[in-house]
């Protein structure tokens, strides 16, 4: 929102969707001017308090305590190509995955 930012390269820059960060801004305006028209002031934020649990727990109860799942699997095939993850993936890996897949379109 400041003077000579372009909100198309800041979307690119943080790999979204220029329409989604114009939506975004849009509902900001909007909330925003219905506070003002409200007349009423902002609520301030508020943090949820958070509860740290410090009893100690014996070793052989930990895989009591953690459910037995197979890791997640993703299958992506576009065209002879066949790409399969297994377990946990980051976004950033996962979206040069999907882009790689794009060029064999």
């Amino acid at each position: 929102m400041e003077p000579g930012i372009v909100v198309s390269d800041v979307a690119r820059r943080h790999e979204l969707r220029p329409s989604q960060l114009f939506g975004w801004l849009k509902q900001f305006r909007n909330e925003a001017q219905a506070l003002l028209d409200a007349k009423r002031p902002p609520e301030r934020p508020v943090f949820a308090p958070a509860v740290v649990d410090t009893t100690p727990v014996a070793p052989h109860a930990l895989p009591a305590l953690l459910p037995s799942v197979e890791p997640a699997v993703i299958e992506i095939s576009v065209g002879k190509a066949t790409v399969r993850i297994r377990g946990a993936v980051d976004a950033r890996t996962l979206a040069a995955v999907l882009k790689a897949l794009k060029v064999l379109k």
